[in-house]
């Protein structure tokens, strides 16, 4: 049976997921990061993860960890702060990485060969709800 399918994970209640995120916030703040810049999340609309999610032979998402140096607003900034971000990448059933090729990522500029993932979500606390 393959680790890969479209049910792998599972839905956790809301005292674990606190518990979980609380924990994550703990850590910065003993680390000396204060609220006010720890990212916490980051927010992937609706039509480009579905995007991912749409292509052939995609069964899941993973979520690859990431740091770049950026400004307070998250915007790329070589004398900018190193921040933790996400990519979202489509995998298939035998666990590869499904790059989406320019020609359908809609990316007019980008060469026709070149691949990309989903980044550059909305980070909180700089874009959190209310």
């Amino acid at each position: 049976m393959s680790t890969f399918t479209k049910d792998a994970g599972r839905f956790l209640n809301k005292k674990e997921s606190d518990a979980m995120t609380g924990a994550y916030r703990e850590r910065k703040r003993d680390m000396g990061i204060t609220d006010d810049i720890c990212v916490r999340s980051e927010f992937f609309g609706l039509d480009q993860v579905m995007h991912l999610l749409n292509q052939p032979g995609c069964v899941g998402l993973r979520i690859h960890q990431a740091k770049r140096r950026e400004d307070l607003d998250g915007k790329p900034d070589a004398s900018g702060s190193l921040k933790p971000r996400v990519l979202l990448t489509a995998v298939d059933a035998r666990g590869r990485d499904l790059h989406l090729h320019a020609a359908q990522g809609g990316l007019k500029d980008a060469p026709e060969d070149e691949t990309s993932t989903l980044g550059e979500g909305y980070p909180c606390p700089q874009h959190c709800g209310q």
